[in-house]
């Protein structure tokens, strides 16, 4: 839900550091391909995290994994 936000604060932050960096002379079309990848790279991420809880939500329900308990979920510790 969060991924096209975090993919552009990617941008926005690739573009900040790269105009920051001492001794980098960028000029304006490589600040932006710069930025454009920091993005890519930021939704490939979350494309990857989403593939991969797929997976693990169809191995849930074809019985080969265990689901994942939230933390309200979980027993409390015993206090000794």
């Amino acid at each position: 839900m969060f991924t096209p936000v975090f993919a552009v604060a990617a941008g926005w932050l690739a573009g900040v550091v790269a105009q920051l960096v001492p001794g980098a002379q960028l000029d304006e079309d490589q600040v932006t391909a710069f930025m454009v990848a920091a993005t890519t790279a930021a939704l490939g991420a979350g494309w990857k995290w989403l593939q991969g809880w797929q997976q693990h939500e169809k191995a849930v329900t074809d019985g080969k994994a265990a689901p994942v308990k939230s933390t309200r979920q979980r027993r409390p510790r015993a206090r000794k």
